[in-house]
């Protein structure tokens, strides 16, 4: 089974893609599947290079809490750059 992975926007310099931050490592994905604009600090589901739905901070603190739940899994650290580690 394959799962989306939280991502945080970094840039979104054109509006059509996105510098994400998943992880610990950036990659750009598309913003094809998105109604209206992505701006950094904003959360998103993100699948195969597309981001597929915008998250509120809380639904991206509660997925990732939800998935250190999961066995076999580890915590996903689901912190802005403004609130810190």
């Amino acid at each position: 089974m394959c799962l989306g992975e939280l991502a945080e926007v970094v840039e979104a310099p054109d509006g059509h893609t996105a510098l994400v931050l998943a992880r610990g490592r950036t990659t750009r994905v598309s913003l094809l599947t998105l109604d209206g604009a992505v701006a950094p600090g904003d959360w998103l589901l993100c699948h195969s290079g597309f981001a597929l739905r915008r998250l509120s901070a809380q639904e991206a603190h509660d997925a990732a809490a939800l998935r250190a739940t999961a066995p076999g899994t580890t915590p996903t650290d689901v912190t802005t750059r403004e609130e810190g580690p």
